[in-house]
Order: C-alpha cells, then structure tokens, then sequence
C-alpha cells in the first residue's frame, strides 16, 4: 500500500510540475528573429570562431543586430563569397522598422 501511495504521489507531482513547464514555456515564449536562422544558413557554419564571435550563431546575431563591424569578419564565409550573399540578403528582408542594416562589406 505504501508503494502505491509513493507511486501516486510522484505521478501528480510530475503532472502537476508539467503542467506548470508548459504553461511557463507559452508565458515567456521569446520571437527570435527570423533573420538570424536565416544568414546562420548562408554562412559557412565551421563554428571557428575567427570572427570574434562564439560560432556562425553569434556572427548571424551580431549581424542582425548591427554589433558585428564588417561581414568580412568571417575568413572562411570571406573566402567562398558569402559577404555578397549576406549583403544580398539583408537587402531583401530589412529590418522589421523597415530600415537597412548599415554593415558593409570590407
């Protein structure tokens, strides 16, 4: 009879603590920008950090974001063409303000 009680306890706890998760999970759901996922695909992803950032994720971030300097910055994505490809790119899909990012190719 214990065990059973043990047993039924530690279900309505996880039914109770799951529900709790997944309410939290609608209640502080974060937008990310569209754009981020979008430019980390153009880039050559070898997450190596020459940039100056921690990986493709943090370069397409900082590009989104105006903080990165040049789309140069990246020596494997310079080397293959993709500053063009990115300058393309954010051409096309502005901010959403409808401004255009002001990084340049160098």
């Amino acid at each position: 009879m214990e065990l059973l009680w043990a047993v039924l306890i530690l279900a309505g706890l996880g039914l109770i603590l799951g529900l709790g998760l997944a309410v939290a999970s609608k209640i502080f759901h974060v937008e990310q920008d569209t754009r981020i996922e979008d430019i980390t695909k153009i880039l050559p992803n070898a997450n190596c950090g020459a940039c100056g950032y921690p990986g493709c994720q943090g370069f397409a971030e900082a590009i989104v974001t105006g903080a990165a300097e040049s789309l140069s910055q990246c020596k494997p994505g310079a080397k293959a063409g993709k500053p063009e490809e990115i300058r393309e790119y954010l051409d096309k899909n502005p901010n959403p303000d409808g401004s255009i990012n002001p990084i340049k190719i160098k």
